[in-house]
């Protein structure tokens, strides 16, 4: 029982690691085809949340690479700063699609 609960040799670690990244795919296939039903501040509104989602996928995906050293990348050029970068794009894409919201439904400008 150790050993699942070991972050460094558990079989659960990267197991999660996809599933929260096909969790986010999922979101963005959902959002994408929402978004065909919609037009003007709804639609743009839908766009920010995809833009979001994206980002999101992305930083997970980075996160399931870890260091990227296996690839390439070394442990001071690691992939750990394109998953940071992604993640500080979902939440600027979030911040955004919040502002959306809040003018959609609150006619504040």
């Amino acid at each position: 029982m150790t050993d699942l609960l070991d972050y460094a040799v558990s079989p659960l670690n990267p197991a999660l690691k996809f599933i929260v990244f096909l969790l986010f795919v999922a979101a963005l296939a959902l959002y994408l085809d929402t978004r065909r039903h919609f037009g003007g501040t709804v639609r743009s509104f839908v766009d920010l949340l995809c833009l979001f989602v994206f980002f999101m996928a992305l930083g997970t995906l980075f996160r399931y690479f870890g260091d990227g050293t296996a690839f390439g990348f070394t442990s001071e050029y690691s992939l750990k700063w394109f998953q940071s970068i992604a993640y500080l794009a979902a939440g600027i894409f979030s911040i955004l699609a919040a502002q959306r919201l809040l003018t959609l439904f609150s006619g504040a400008k």
